[in-house]
């Protein structure tokens, strides 16, 4: 069930903004992005988004964690396709277990730390990025290669 899990490679092209006081958009905006004429915005970025979120329940407590895709941005490593945050609901609201990584998909990569699914973010150029719980948040553990030669320079 969890090896079939893979959130959305890029969000669609007009997202609909999630409804006010939905959990969608409580994570957005505890993930830095406001609301500004129909686009999010990120302060510090001119850039608007059309953020693509996606549902998962990563420590397999039964409820569901927040994804959040941003499409490529100056704002951001802009090789990378796009980023990605992780947010999990806390009894003080939305927080932040993944913080904009480079990347384009969320995968699970098998395995957990701690009892929370060990995730990869897999970019454009066949490296993935491996994260791995840490007890506070989901920290960078290594490179994998899913293309030959797709780690070669990081």
């Amino acid at each position: 069930m969890l090896s079939a899990l893979l959130l959305a490679a890029a969000p669609p092209l007009r997202a609909a903004p999630p409804a006010p006081g939905s959990d969608e958009a409580a994570a957005l905006a505890a993930a830095g992005l406001r609301l500004q004429g129909g686009a999010h915005v990120r302060e510090g970025c001119a850039t608007p988004f059309q953020p693509a979120t996606e549902r998962i329940d990563i420590n397999r407590d039964g409820r569901d964690e927040i994804a959040v895709f941003l499409g490529p941005s100056r704002c951001f490593a802009e090789t990378s396709g796009g980023n990605l945050a992780l947010l999990m609901k806390l009894e003080g609201g939305w927080v932040e277990l993944l913080g904009f990584a480079p990347g384009v998909e969320l995968v699970p990569v098998g395995g957990s730390t701690l009892g929370f699914i060990d995730l990869g973010v897999a970019n454009p150029g066949g490296c993935m990025g491996v994260f791995r719980w840490n007890g506070k948040a989901y920290a960078h553990a290594l490179n994998r290669a899913i293309e030959p030669g797709g780690c070669q320079f990081r």
